[in-house]
């Protein structure tokens, strides 16, 4: 009887890995997130298990992202947050670069343009700006990403949006980085460049959890 032999990659550059790891997400969630049903539960699943949590309850300030059709549905979570009376920031790009700065929503039903090469609902710029220099400590910051590991490490989807942002925290080991993703993104091993930072919890189909390194 033969035996199934795992395959096994060699890279022999961190790029070269990390285009690797983003092809197969992708591929991955293609057929993930065609199940309608699915990702509503998913998404039901997600809001409960963030809200029984004391980081959640602890956080003044709340910073989501408007989901793409590929990643965990976080909109019922904001609304909630709203509800909570939490002060709620969404991301809005720069014109050009990879810089973004997150603007507070007071609703979502209006104040949103997609006036941006991804087609992704922003912020309109009359919306207050978030100071990120006056970011109170223990805000709940959801940070999406094509993989993530048990490590905290993250791979977006290169064109390093979030990474820019992040660094420009001032208190960023006293904030809940909470990535986002599907169960099926989870992978062992992530190449991890100098640049890079990591996230201190995990918000997934199945639940929250802390992410202690």
């Amino acid at each position: 009887m033969s035996c199934h032999t795992p395959t096994i990659y060699n890279f022999d550059t961190p790029l070269e890995q990390k285009r690797f790891l983003r092809k197969r997400a992708k591929d991955a969630l293609k057929e993930y997130c065609a199940d309608s049903a699915l990702m509503e539960s998913a998404s039901l699943s997600a809001l409960k298990s963030v809200t029984e949590s004391q980081e959640y309850k602890n956080a003044e300030y709340f910073l989501g992202f408007m989901p793409m059709k590929d990643e965990l549905d976080i909109l019922p979570l904001m609304k909630q947050a709203l509800k909570d009376g939490k002060k709620v920031f969404i991301p809005r790009m720069a014109v050009s670069g990879n810089q973004m700065d997150f603007y507070q929503i007071q609703d979502f039903d209006t104040s949103f343009t997609e006036d941006n090469p991804y087609h992704i609902k922003e912020p309109s710029e009359t919306c207050p700006i978030l100071d990120v220099a006056s970011l109170p400590e223990n805000s709940f910051i959801c940070v999406p990403g094509l993989v993530f590991n048990l490590e905290g490490a993250r791979l977006g989807r290169g064109k390093g949006y979030y990474d820019t942002f992040l660094h420009r925290l001032l208190n960023y080991e006293k904030q809940v980085l909470c990535g986002v993703c599907f169960t099926i993104c989870v992978t062992k091993a992530i190449p991890m460049e100098e640049h890079d930072l990591t996230v201190n919890h995990l918000l997934n189909e199945y639940g929250f959890i802390s992410l202690h390194r």
